[in-house]
């Protein structure tokens, strides 16, 4: 009985190679989307000046809604062909 739970909680060397890969990747994560917040500011006015540009209008909810979906469309299309082409071949 000792010695099985011994073996029980032994931890070996895959389990500290899994743990440092699930570190580093939160670490990437965590620096992903704070590059990505940070980001956010600028790509929506970037957006919204594009989106006023194309169709001359000045109402600014109206502006923020069709920013909005300008970005949704780009991101779910970026997505699309993301998925479409990372693949795997069977």
């Amino acid at each position: 009985m000792g010695q099985k739970l011994s073996n029980f909680f032994y931890v070996g060397h895959n389990y500290r190679e899994e743990v440092r890969t699930q570190i580093r990747m939160w670490i990437m994560i965590t620096l992903a989307f704070t590059i990505a917040f940070s980001w956010r500011e600028t790509i929506f006015e970037l957006s919204k000046t594009f989106m006023q540009w194309v169709t001359r209008t000045e109402d600014g909810n109206s502006l923020n809604a069709l920013t909005s979906l300008f970005i949704t469309l780009i991101s779910v299309l970026l997505i699309f062909l993301a998925s479409h082409y990372l693949k795997k071949e069977d």
